[in-house]
């Protein structure tokens, strides 16, 4: 009986530390895309300061790569189109990186003017089944 007791014990705790380890890597990774969501937002938002967004009808960014860098920091790479007047074509395209650290903060950019191979072919395909 003794053995009973003490297996339903070791079956109780591990399951209940079961459910801990899986609540805690739950809002963990929620706590990681809240961050990543920040940092992405931060490098968009810096890219709106350099892109020319004049007579745009829309703006789209694509997130290309996430790459961790290192406990502290996040290397994005962004595409940015910018949609004429009409709004099916492409009037200008960026293309960005962006070094950011865990509080959002801004390490590193750079940004360039550009033909964007995926803006181009997704805008193909668009007119194509469109």
């Amino acid at each position: 009986m003794n053995k009973h007791i003490k297996l339903a014990t070791s079956l109780t705790s591990l399951i209940v530390l079961g459910f801990a380890v899986v609540s805690d890597a739950h809002a963990g990774s929620k706590q990681l895309r809240h961050t990543t969501d920040k940092q992405i937002q931060t490098c968009v938002a810096e890219i709106g300061r350099h892109a020319d967004y004049d007579d745009a009808s829309r703006v789209v960014h694509w997130v290309v790569s996430l790459q961790q860098k290192n406990l502290v920091e996040l290397t994005i790479k962004i595409e940015t189109a910018v949609y004429g007047q009409a709004g099916e074509e492409i009037a200008r395209g960026y293309t960005a990186s962006c070094v950011t650290g865990t509080m959002g903060d801004l390490v590193k950019f750079r940004f360039n003017e550009g033909d964007i191979t995926r803006m181009t072919a997704s805008h193909r395909m668009a007119a194509n089944y469109g």
